[in-house]
């Protein structure tokens, strides 16, 4: 019987240390399991992180929204640990942003999670520094008692302008020979300003390239052509760009181009004319927005803008007060001043 219990005894402790032994199999396996979590999320929090610091990773690009305004948007992917990717997309409000006394710009963003349909919304501060970025100012025909009026404006905020003339050189060759002197740029304007569309192909001619050579024996280089009323058919664009580098059309909408595009030798300018913004407001918000819009997006465009004389009095010009408002904005922005022979 004593024999019998001891070996019972015996039975139990060894039983007992293999129920142990799974117990602690069980415990280290599930340690194990929690050294090991499942990757990460990126959460839209640190991507909000990254969008305040308005990091350089993050490519904006431009895009007319539903209502046929300029937005600035942003496509941002992120990873988790295991290297799977989540989008988020985030479209910034430039139209409110509002400027302190340090030159700081407060922009509101909204942030969409593309996976889960969440939007949050936050701001972030951003401080204009000097790029590529500019405008490309422009003034067409032959006002140059006007134009001449304005030089020392032109000189107090650096800024740097084309003038598109008409005539012969001889009729040109005193306003010419300033502007110049002051780093400005002449183009051509064709002799007569007809409407080319509407003319023989011999006149177009005439009107375009026959008083090239004069102009360029005189040492002016006559880089660029503007269509007069910005009319043209399409296959003027060729033959004009045999004698010119850069051949520019007109219109009321806003284009802009980066300096490759600028080089394959065809834009459209904005006019803005009197006739264009009637009312102050309309200007001032058309013109703020813009310029922060080309210069926020940070990818070195170039804006053209167009007017005629500058006068309070028709509606073919820009009043004075207006351009300066334009050479001031560009100056705050740090937007550089390109002449079209700035870009061969």
């Amino acid at each position: 019987m004593i024999i019998a219990a001891s070996k019972f005894q015996i039975k139990n402790i060894v039983w007992g240390i293999f129920i142990l032994f799974l117990s602690i199999s069980a415990s280290y396996c599930k340690t194990n399991a929690i050294k090991s979590p499942l990757p990460e999320r990126p959460t839209p929090t640190t991507v909000i992180q990254k969008i305040k610091q308005n990091s350089s990773e993050i490519k904006k690009y431009l895009l007319f929204d539903k209502t046929g305004e300029l937005v600035v948007k942003a496509n941002i992917e992120e990873k988790d640990k295991k290297g799977k990717t989540y989008n988020f997309q985030v479209l910034y409000d430039i139209n409110n942003a509002k400027v302190n006394n340090s030159g700081e710009y407060l922009i509101t963003f909204v942030l969409k999670d593309l996976e889960t349909g969440e939007s949050f919304e936050d701001k972030l501060l951003w401080t204009p520094k000097k790029d590529d970025t500019g405008i490309l100012l422009s003034f067409d025909d032959h006002y140059y008692k006007s134009w001449e009026n304005y030089f020392e404006l032109f000189d107090r905020y650096n800024a740097k302008v084309t003038f598109f003339v008409t005539g012969t050189y001889k009729t040109n060759s005193n306003f010419t020979r300033s502007a110049l002197r002051r780093g400005h740029d002449i183009g051509y304007h064709t002799l007569n300003h007809l409407q080319l569309h509407r003319i023989s192909q011999q006149d177009f001619y005439t009107q375009t390239v026959s008083q090239v050579e004069n102009f360029r024996n005189m040492d002016v280089p006559l880089i660029s052509f503007a269509y007069p009323y910005g009319l043209y058919r399409t296959w003027m664009h060729d033959e004009l760009l045999k004698t010119y580098k850069l051949v520019r059309g007109f219109n009321i909408c806003f284009q802009v181009y980066d300096r490759k595009a600028i080089r394959e030798g065809i834009i459209i300018s904005r006019s803005i004319d009197n006739t264009t913004f009637r009312y102050e407001d309309e200007f001032i918000a058309t013109i703020d927005n813009m310029f922060k819009i080309i210069k926020f997006t940070e990818q070195d465009l170039v804006l053209p803008l167009t007017t005629h004389d500058i006068s309070n009095r028709i509606n073919w010009c820009i009043k004075p007060h207006r351009l300066e408002y334009i050479l001031q904005k560009a100056n705050e922005l740090k937007l550089n001043f390109y002449r079209y022979s700035d870009f061969f």
